[in-house]
C-alpha cells in the first residue's frame, strides 16, 4: 500500500528542538457539552473480549508502517457525519487488532458492511466497498473451556460519501483531560499577553494551521469549516483568509505552505451560531470552495487561516481547541510531524511551530475541519440496526437450544452453507427438536429481517 509505505518512510523526518517558549502562557476555558459526558467505557471491554480502533491520520509522525492507518477522525459535526466516529476509504484494508485479556482458542468476526462480514482469524483485516454507516465489528472468541466473550466495539464506522475530518479522536467528549474515558476536550486557550491561541491577540501570531492525510480515493475538498466558542465581535469590514497548501515533505526539511492550492476569504459577518455540534453553544465559520479541490492526488494538505485583528479589545475570534493532547516523550515532541497544529509568528513566511510551542500541549489541535466528498452515493448501510448481541447455541440429547436477546428468528447453516434449521424465537430463545449431524455449524439470529448476533456450535454427537 503506497501510503502506508510513506507515512512510514517520513516518521523520523523533520525534527526539531520541541522546546516551549516560556513567555506564551495560557489559560484553558473548557466548552460545555450538549449532555453530560460518560465517564466510563462500555460495559463490553469487562467481558475479556475486546479489539482495537483501526489507527487514525492524525500525528502522522507517531505512526509507522505497522500501523496501517487509513481512517481518518471524523468530527463532531452530526449533520455532515451522521453520528459516525471514523471514515474508511473504499478499497483499502482496515485493521482490527485483538486486544482480548481472555487466552482465546477460537476467534469468529461479524463485520457489518465489509466485503467479507465474517471471518475466523485472529486479527481482522476488513475492505468496505459499500457506502454507508456501519456499526463496528463484533469480535466473538472463546478459551479452552469453550466459555464465549463478545465485543463491538462503540461508535460507528462512515464508508464512501461525505466527511468532515478533524485531528482529533472524537470518540467520547468529555470535561476532565485527565479522565481516561474521555477521549477529547473542547476548549480554548487564553494568553496571559493578550487574546488567545488560535485567535486574536496582542502577541505575534498571525496564523494557525492544521496538517492533515486522507487515503480516499476520488476525493475532494468542498468547503473548509472553523468551529468557534460563539460569533465573535469585530471591527466592520474585518475578513479571514482560508488558504490550502500541498506541503513539501522531503529528506530532512518540511515546508507546509510549499505549493498553494486554494485561498477563499470569508467576511467575520458570515460567522454564524451552529447546533450541528455535540457543544451547547458553538458557531461556524465556513469556507465554501467555488469549484471541489481534487485532494486524492495529494495525501498531506496543510490547512491555514489568517486575517484576524491583534487587538483583543476590538475583536473577539479564537477557534476552539481539543485540549486533550497525545502523551508523547522528547524524542517524539521533537518530530514536526508528531503535532496537528500549527502557528505562523509575524515576519515568519513558515508554518514551523507546533502550538505547544505557545502554551498547548503536545498534540492539541485547531477545530478547522475540511469537508470531503468522495464522489459516492450517501449509503444507508446499516445505520439503524444495533450491533450484535451477545449469542449462544447448545445441541445436546437431540434437542437445539438458542438464546440472544431481542431476536426474533435464527437460521442455522452447516460448513457448506446450507440452511439445515429456521425457527421463530420467543424472547430471543428457542429450544428445537433436531438431529443434526456431527460437526460446526454457524448460528445467525435475526431481528427485523437483519443480522443482529451469531454463535458458532460444535455438534459431537453421532447420529
Amino acid at each position: 500500500m503506497r501510503k502506508k509505505v510513506l507515512l512510514w518512510a517520513l516518521a523520523g523526518m523533520a525534527v526539531f528542538q520541541a522546546q516551549a517558549q516560556t513567555e506564551y502562557e495560557t489559560r484553558v476555558i473548557v466548552s460545555e457539552p450538549e449532555a453530560a459526558p460518560v465517564s466510563k467505557r462500555a460495559a463490553a471491554t469487562a467481558s475479556g473480549a475486546e479489539y482495537g480502533y483501526p489507527a487514525g491520520l492524525r500525528n502522522l509522525g507517531m505512526l509507522s508502517q505497522d500501523d496501517n492507518a487509513c481512517c481518518n477522525y471524523l468530527s463532531f459535526n452530526k449533520t455532515i457525519n451522521r453520528g459516525a466516529y471514523m471514515w474508511a476509504p473504499m478499497g483499502e484494508i482496515v485493521s482490527y487488532i485483538d486486544y482480548s485479556t481472555v487466552a482465546a482458542t477460537d476467534y469468529h468476526w461479524y463485520i457489518p458492511g465489509g466485503d467479507v462480514t465474517e471471518m475466523e482469524t485472529q486479527d481482522a483485516d476488513a475492505e468496505y466497498n459499500t457506502p454507508g454507516v456501519y456499526p463496528f465489528p463484533t469480535m466473538t472468541v472463546k478459551d479452552g473451556a469453550g466459555q464465549s466473550y463478545t465485543y463491538t466495539a462503540p461508535g460507528q464506522l462512515k464508508v464512501g460519501g461525505q466527511g468532515e475530518i478533524c485531528t482529533s479522536n472524537m470518540l467520547q467528549i468529555g470535561t476532565d483531560i485527565t479522565d481516561p474515558a474521555t477521549t477529547y476536550v473542547i476548549g480554548q486557550r487564553e494568553l496571559n499577553g493578550g487574546g488567545w491561541l488560535g485567535g486574536t491577540n496582542a502577541l505575534n501570531l498571525v496564523g494557525y494551521g492544521n496538517l492533515f492525510m486522507i487515503a480516499h480515493p476520488d476525493a475532494s475538498i468542498t468547503s473548509v469549516r472553523a468551529y468557534l466558542p460563539e460569533v465573535p465581535k469585530h471591527e466592520e469590514g474585518a475578513r479571514l483568509l482560508m488558504q490550502i497548501w500541498y506541503p513539501s515533505l522531503g529528506g530532512t526539511e518540511a515546508d507546509l505552505t510549499g505549493l498553494p492550492l486554494e485561498a477563499v476569504y470569508l467576511d467575520m459577518d458570515d460567522i454564524k451560531e451552529t447546533t450541528d455540534t455535540k457543544l451547547k453553544k458553538a458557531a461556524v465559520a465556513e469556507f465554501n470552495l467555488t469549484t471541489p479541490l481534487k485532494i486524492s492526488d495529494k495525501p498531506f494538505f496543510f490547512v491555514t487561516i489568517e486575517g484576524f485583528g491583534h487587538d483583543p479589545s476590538k475583536q473577539t475570534f479564537r477557534l476552539l481547541i481539543d485540549i486533550k493532547g497525545v502523551e508523547m516523550d522528547e524524542a517524539t515532541a521533537g518530530n514536526l510531524l508528531a503535532h496537528n497544529s500549527y502557528c505562523r509568528i509575524e515576519g515568519n513566511d513558515e508554518y514551523l511551530q507546533p502550538i505547544n510551542y505557545f502554551g498547548a500541549m503536545p498534540g492539541e489541535s485547531f477545530l478547522i475541519c475540511p469537508v470531503l466528498t468522495t464522489h459516492t452515493e450517501e449509503g444507508d448501510g446499516v445505520q439503524a440496526v444495533e450491533a450484535l448481541r451477545p449469542a449462544q447455541a447448545r445441541y445436546a440429547d437431540g434437542v437445539l437450544s438458542l438464546s440472544s436477546e431481542g431476536a426474533e428468528r435464527a437460521v442455522v447453516y452447516n460448513v457448506a452453507g446450507a440452511h439445515v434449521v429456521e425457527t421463530d424465537l420467543n424472547g430471543g430463545q428457542a429450544d428445537v427438536q433436531v438431529r443434526l449431524n456431527k460437526g460446526i455449524y454457524l448460528v445467525r439470529f435475526l431481528k427485523g429481517g437483519k443480522v443482529s448476533g451469531a454463535a458458532k456450535l460444535l455438534c459431537n454427537e453421532e447420529i
